[in-house]
């Protein structure tokens, strides 16, 4: 009897002594006056960066970098138009719409021409450019701004063509592209140092543009540039558009964003 009343003394003092030592571990550590010096918490890496990508922006450090949830409306709208058009279009509908050499009188031509494409693959084409070079200057340039350089783009493009090339047809968003690409310099020259993933942007850029003076002058050598016949004076009108027409209406940024 008195063995087990031992052993249970025994076994409540190791309890009590546990918990004196949980209790040791978890009350901060004081300071030589005595006071509860104050915990620092650590927090790994990972966590400050992904703390330093959500903040929300009340702090002084969240408005560097601030989750922004946008819609690029026009290019949307852009998209949906030219695809519906391809599909419904008939011939009638598209001798409406296209540019050609007698447009006077009928000054619509000069933009409406942007909204039809040769095939399907060439309206693939032009889908795919003006979203991956589109989207990101309309999220960060806003909504108006970027159709005013896409539709001074289209329309300088149809103006240099009906100059330089007055007796040939021309369809396609290709001139809307290139005002969009040559934009994305002054975009770049006014907010560089408030972009996100800028040297990787102008990594992208450089070889978007390399590769198409690559296949153009690949096309030129090969076909004569015919089959299809590419517009080098539409390309030209419009990117020289964006670019002054970004230097123009184009604004600065004043907070870096990660637009989704």
């Amino acid at each position: 009897m008195s063995a087990q009343s031992e052993s249970n003394n025994n076994s409540d003092n190791n309890i009590d002594g546990s918990q004196k030592d949980v209790r040791l571990l978890l009350m901060p550590e004081k300071s030589p006056n005595g006071s509860p010096a104050s915990a620092t918490p650590r927090a790994p890496l990972q966590k400050i960066f992904i703390d330093d990508l959500t903040k929300s922006g009340s702090g002084v450090e969240g408005k560097s970098r601030q989750r922004v949830w946008r819609v690029p409306w026009f290019i949307l709208l852009m998209c949906f138009m030219q695809i519906s058009l391809h599909l419904i279009a008939n011939e009638c509908m598209q001798r409406r719409l296209i540019y050609k050499p007698d447009w006077r009188g009928e000054c619509w031509r000069l933009l409406t021409y942007m909204l039809l494409h040769a095939d399907a693959w060439h309206l693939t084409l032009n889908i795919c450019l003006q979203c991956f070079i589109g989207i990101c200057l309309e999220l960060e340039q806003g909504h108006c701004r970027l159709a005013v350089v896409y539709i001074v783009g289209g329309l300088f493009g149809s103006l240099a063509n009906a100059w330089l090339q007055p007796h040939l047809l021309l369809l396609g968003a290709s001139a809307g592209v290139y005002a969009m690409l040559g934009s994305h310099v002054p975009h770049l020259v006014l907010n560089f140092s408030q972009l996100s993933h800028r040297f990787a942007r102008i990594a992208a850029l450089l070889i978007l543009f390399l590769s198409d003076v690559g296949f153009t002058t690949f096309h030129f050598r090969q076909h004569q540039n015919r089959n299809p016949r590419i517009s080098l004076e539409a390309h030209m009108g419009g990117g020289v558009a964006g670019l002054l027409c970004g230097f123009i209406v184009y604004r600065r940024t004043h907070r870096k964003s990660i637009y989704f």
